[in-house]
């Protein structure tokens, strides 16, 4: 056989494994994205640590999801819960096979203005250290593959270093340790409500930014507050006694702001509005 019908030779079955190639690359290229998807963020964000006010209690409504593939709607928000609660400012996931509701559910968070998703990161900032929390997410998602989230936090290092000497300036002066549980939250409400007062600016205009009441920034720092901000004030001096809590706000009514702490195996509900501010305890 000449040279000539050798190279002639080589030249078809080269063609004809490209084409084989190229032919199962076709019938399997989902499966090949997901494949890439997978690889590209297990290696990127496998790693990925948690922050100092990483909430590691287990709560009835959410769980941390430390998986990287999601699989269904509920690891998708225990996924958006886990990246609030760790800290972390950017990170992504990808979708498998199995989660295949995965469009619709995205749709049904960025509709009408992402008011969904809004909602959620509201309740889910329940459940998180303050410090943690957030009151500016991006959503990311490539298509069907995969999801990204990029979290601005509610609170700036600077404002947390401030909030902390308070907190600890005041533990160290009115808190021993030999205080039942219930008396160290009395002294503590009965020092947030003696040094911040409520917010009328706010009140008669919410977006007035004269302080920053509805953060423990407002409350502890500036001496104004609103709902949002007592909450947190008091959340952060719970953490900080080692006091399981989460938040649970009521907006209906307008005048009336309600927050419910849980405890072990009582209620701490404090009650703030322009008018009067108490505290009462329920087991």
């Amino acid at each position: 056989m000449n040279k000539k019908n050798k190279n002639g030779r080589l030249i078809v079955i080269m063609g004809a494994i490209a084409i084989i190639i190229v032919t199962v690359c076709a019938f399997n290229k989902n499966t090949l994205r997901y494949k890439y998807y997978e690889y590209s963020i297990e290696k990127k964000y496998s790693s990925s640590t948690t922050n100092e006010y990483y909430v590691d209690d287990n709560f009835n409504y959410v769980d941390n999801y430390t998986g990287m593939g999601i699989n269904n709607h509920k690891e998708l928000i225990n996924f958006i819960y886990y990246t609030l609660n760790s800290g972390i400012h950017h990170t992504e996931r990808y979708i498998t096979k199995n989660y295949t509701n995965y469009l619709n559910d995205i749709n049904m968070l960025t509709i009408n203005n992402g008011e969904g998703f809004k909602e959620t990161i509201s309740l889910l900032n329940n459940f998180v250290h303050p410090y943690n929390s957030s009151n500016n997410i991006k959503l990311n998602y490539g298509g069907e593959y995969k999801i990204g989230i990029t979290i601005n936090k509610a609170y700036s290092n600077e404002e947390i270093t401030k909030i902390n000497e308070v907190v600890d300036k005041v533990i160290k002066e009115k808190i021993t340790n030999n205080m039942p549980t219930k008396e160290k939250i009395k002294v503590i409400h009965d020092y947030i409500i003696d040094n911040a007062e409520y917010d009328k600016l706010k009140y008669e205009n919410k977006n007035d930014t004269t302080y920053k009441s509805n953060t423990a920034y407002g409350v502890l720092i500036e001496g104004y507050g609103t709902c949002n901000g007592y909450a947190d004030a008091m959340a952060i001096f719970l953490n900080k006694l080692n006091v399981i809590n989460y938040k649970i706000s009521n907006f209906e009514d307008i005048v009336y702001c309600n927050v419910t702490i849980k405890l072990a195996r009582s209620y701490l509900k404090v009650l703030y509005n322009k008018f009067f501010r108490y505290v009462w305890f329920t087991s």
